[in-house]
C-alpha cells in the first residue's frame, strides 16, 4: 500500500504482490514503510529476547574472565580474548573452524525454524524494531498519524517531532558505536579516549564517526532495504528450507475464499492487518517470500483480528509448508538437519579442541637472510634468533639451552647464549640471539642442532631444530 491518506478509496490502494517490490513505487521512487504497532504473545517473547541481547551486547566489555574482558580484540597487539581463551595472531586459523561451526549452526536453525534468527536475534532487527521504531512511534504517533503528518504541510509540530526523533537516533547511533568500540579498546583506555582531544586518538575517532554515520543512515532511512538488498541470507533460504521447515505461513485452505465478517466463506476477512504490521512490506497470504524475516508480527496481528470476529486463532501461524498444504509434518531431525548439525559440531569441536590444546608458548628459529654462516679466522659461526611468543594470559620466565638432538653423533659445536633466562609479558614476544661455533677443520658438512626452551612455571619444554651450515 503506497503511503496515503485515509480519504483514498480502499480499492484504489496499492497492496504487496509477488511481481513487484512493494518498497519501490511504480515510478521508481522509494515507498517508505510505516509498520503499525502490534501486540501479542510473540511480541512479548521478542521484546524479552531483544532486551536480553541488548544487555548482553552492552555488558560484555564490562565482564572480566581471567583478568581480561570476556570479548576483546586487540588489533594493534595482534591478540584476542574470548570467554577465558587467549589467542594471538598465530591462532587466527582457528577462526575458520569457529566461523564454520557457527555458520552450520545457523543452517541447522534455518532448516528447523526458518529465518527465526532474522526475526529475533539479528542486530538489524533487534535495534530497528526493538529501539528505533519504538522511539519513532513514541514521538510521531501511530502509523496513520505518521503517514498523515508526512503527507501534510510543513508545520511547527512536524518540525519539532522530526528534529527530536533524529537527534535521538543520532545519539543512539553514537552510543551503539561506542559500545562496539569497547570490544577493541579496553574500557579503562576508552574512558580516556572519550574525554581527550580527538586528534590524539584519530583512528578511534574516525572509526567511531564512521560507524555512527552507518548506523544512523541504516536505522533512520535505509531500514528494511538492508534485509532486502544487502543481506544475502534471505537468498539462501531456498536452499536451506524444505517442506517440513517451520515457517510463518497463511492457511489458505482455511482462509479462502476471503469474505466479510458475516458472509459465508473462509476465515480471512481481507482486513490487511497482516500487511500493515509487516516490517518488510509483504503480504504473507501470497506465500513464503524472500523478504519475510519470520518476525511473527503478522501472526499476532491476525490472532488479534480472529479474537475480535470470534474465529479460531492460527490462520497465520508457525507451521511447515507440508502442514499448510494439508499433510502431516514430519519429525524435525531430518537428513538435511543432521548433516548440517554434524558439520557444525565438527567445526566447533575442532575449534574448542585446538584452543584447549594450544601450547602456552611458541618457539621458532630465524636466520639472517642471505647470511647462513660467517668465517672467523679458524672458526665457522652461525647466528640463530629464537623467536619466543608467550601465548598465556600470565607473564612467563623461560630458560634457553642449545645442543645436539638426542641420538645425534659427530661434531659438537660451541654455543654462546647471551640471554639464557628471558622474561616475557603475557601475549608478548621476544627475539633472543644464539651463536654456534665449529672449527673449520672439524666441519664435515651441515648437521642438525637443537634448541630447548623451558617454561619455568609449568616445566613444559619446546624443542626446535635447525642446521649448522658452513662452506
Amino acid at each position: 500500500m503506497a503511503e496515503t491518506t485515509s480519504k483514498v478509496r480502499r480499492a484504489d490502494l496499492r497492496w504487496p504482490e509477488l511481481d513487484t517490490v512493494y518498497t519501490i513505487n511504480p515510478d521508481g521512487s522509494r515507498n517508505f514503510l510505516h509498520p503499525a504497532d502490534v501486540k501479542g504473545r510473540w511480541q512479548k517473547r521478542k521484546n524479552l529476547i531483544f532486551a536480553v541481547l541488548i544487555v548482553v551486547y552492552a555488558a560484555l566489555p564490562w565482564v572480566r574472565i581471567g583478568g581480561h574482558p570476556a570479548v576483546y580484540v586487540d588489533i594493534p597487539g595482534r591478540q584476542a580474548f574470548l570467554f577465558g581463551f587467549t589467542f594471538t595472531n598465530q591462532d587466527f586459523y582457528l577462526m575458520f573452524f569457529l566461523v564454520t561451526g557457527m555458520g552450520f549452526a545457523l543452517f541447522v536453525v534455518t532448516s528447523l525454524w526458518g529465518r527465526i534468527w532474522c526475526g529475533y536475534a539479528c542486530p538489524q532487527t533487534v535495534f530497528l524494531e526493538g529501539v528505533f521504531r519504538r522511539i519513532e512511534r513514541w514521538i510521531e504517533g501511530q502509523r496513520t498519524v505518521r503517514i498523515r503528518r508526512n503527507l501534510g504541510p510543513l508545520t511547527f509540530d512536524k518540525v519539532w517531532r522530526k528534529t527530536l526523533k533524529h537527534v535521538l537516533f543520532l545519539g543512539l547511533s553514537l552510543a551503539i558505536a561506542h559500545v562496539f568500540l569497547s570490544y577493541f579498546i579496553p574500557l579503562s583506555e576508552l574512558k580516556k579516549v572519550l574525554v581527550s582531544n580527538p586528534a590524539e586518538h584519530w583512528t578511534a575517532f574516525l572509526w567511531t564517526m564512521f560507524w555512527t554515520a552507518v548506523l544512523y543512515f541504516d536505522y533512520s532511512w535505509f531500514r528494511e532495504q538492508t534485509c532486502l538488498i544487502i543481506c544475502p541470507y534471505g537468498r539462501l533460504q531456498s536452499s536451506l528450507l524444505d517442506t517440513d521447515t517451520i515457517v510463518v505461513g497463511y492457511d489458505r485452505e482455511r482462509g479462502e475464499p476471503r469474505s466479510k465478517v458475516n458472509d459465508d466463506g473462509g476465515d480471512c476477512i481481507d482486513c490487511h492487518r497482516c500487511v500493515v504490521v509487516c516490517p518488510t512490506g509483504i503480504d504473507i497470504r501470497n506465500g513464503l517470500q524472500m523478504e519475510c524475516i519470520g518476525c511473527a508480527n503478522c501472526i499476532d496481528a491476525c490472532d488479534e483480528i480472529m479474537d475480535k470476529v470470534g474465529r479460531p486463532r492460527g490462520l497465520v501461524r508457525y507451521d511447515s509448508q507440508r502442514a499448510f498444504e494439508g499433510g502431516k509434518r514430519r519429525k524435525l531431525l531430518r537428513p538435511r538437519v543432521l548433516a548440517y548439525a554434524f558439520l557444525g559440531l565438527v567445526g566447533v569441536a575442532v575449534f574448542l579442541g585446538a584452543a584447549r590444546r594450544r601450547e602456552p608458548f611458541d618457539v621458532k628459529v630465524l636466520r639472517a637472510a642471505g647470511l647462513p654462516y660467517l668465517l672467523e679466522e679458524d672458526r665457522i659461526r652461525n647466528l640463530y634468533t629464537l623467536h619466543i611468543q608467550n601465548k598465556s594470559p600470565e607473564d612467563g620466565v623461560y630458560f634457553l639451552e642449545a645442543g645436539l638432538p638426542e641420538g645425534a653423533e659427530g661434531t659438537t659445536p660451541e654455543f654462546l647464549v647471551p640471554q639464557p633466562r628471558v622474561e616475557i609479558a603475557s601475549l608478548a614476544d621476544a627475539r633472543i640471539p644464539v651463536f654456534a661455533y665449529v672449527g673449520r677443520g672439524e666441519f664435515g658438512g651441515a648437521f642438525p642442532i637443537e634448541f630447548t626452551v623451558t617454561d619455568s612455571a609449568s616445566g613444559r619444554a619446546e624443542r626446535v631444530e635447525a642446521r649448522f651450515r658452513g662452506p
